[in-house]
């Protein structure tokens, strides 16, 4: 009778679990689609699923790249990190779970300079982990993107030497680049991305580029506050270069490719 109680009890409690799990995800998008970053990333993390460790690695790198100070933008990166990987240990098929810990791999590359992460694998993995996430999802804008961008990062930190060992080059990743916008053609965190390693390539015909990428993008209305961060970033970069800014121009590629230090928060105006 006892043993019949129990599993009567379980069986009762078995449609309660989903529900509350849901409920558990949409509270952490809303947060993350308010710009509540670390409240987003806490309550995904709670949820012990794929799909919410998935969410807290996105939102992680969120906080980090939109507003956490240079200084502490390393932590949220390695947050990210590890959220991203317990979420493809529970299921290797979240496209998401790859995306995201490809990013994270790409920021923590940013930081530590083309040397430490050639040597720490960083290029390599991320580039398994694109690829995974384009198999289960080729069509996504993102993992198209972050094809794009891991061709350019290569080819604007490691030159000749870098194309030569990972295969990268400007050809593959502007086509991976004008692919993902095809398919999101409004989608400001991308082309802000894309224009902004066009300008750190350099050369005349890449701004002239970068400037219609943006021009393409910037009277599309935001969706969440991360694509209000992603606009402004874009507003603010296409300013430069519609008005030859090389000071502003110098300050935004030093925010986004500089290392993490106590000189940079300074130079951004940290703490505020």
């Amino acid at each position: 009778m006892a043993a019949r109680s129990v599993l009567l009890i379980l069986l009762l409690a078995l449609p309660i679990l989903p529900a509350r799990a849901s409920e558990g995800i949409g509270a952490a998008r809303d947060a993350y689609a308010r710009g509540r970053f670390e409240d987003a990333a806490e309550l995904a993390r709670l949820l012990g699923t794929s799909e919410g460790n998935a969410l807290a690695a996105r939102a992680e790198l969120a906080e980090g790249d939109y507003l956490a100070p240079p200084s502490e933008r390393r932590a949220r990166f390695e947050q990210a990190e590890k959220d991203a990987r317990a979420a493809i240990a529970l299921d290797p098929r979240n496209p998401e779970g790859h995306l995201c810990l490809a990013l994270a791999l790409g920021f923590l590359g940013r930081l530590d300079g083309v040397v430490t992460a050639h040597f720490a694998g960083y290029a390599d993995e991320a580039r398994e982990h694109i690829d995974q996430a384009l198999q289960l999802a080729p069509t996504d804008p993102w993992a198209n993107a972050l094809l794009g961008g891991w061709n350019l990062e290569i080819v604007h930190e490691g030159g000749l030497l870098g194309q030569a060992i990972y295969g990268a080059s400007i050809e593959k990743g502007i086509a991976a680049y004008t692919y993902a916008l095809t398919l999101d053609a409004g989608n400001a965190a991308i082309a802000y991305q894309y224009a902004l390693q066009l300008v750190a390539l350099g050369g005349a015909w890449r701004r002239a580029e970068a400037r219609q990428v943006l021009s393409g993008v910037l009277d599309a209305e935001p969706a969440d506050a991360s694509g209000r961060f992603a606009h402004q970033r874009a507003e603010r970069l296409k300013r430069a270069l519609d008005t030859q800014d090389e000071r502003d121009l110098r300050a935004i590629l030093a925010d986004q490719f500089g290392a993490d230090t106590r000189k940079a928060d300074r130079a951004t105006g940290w703490p505020r």
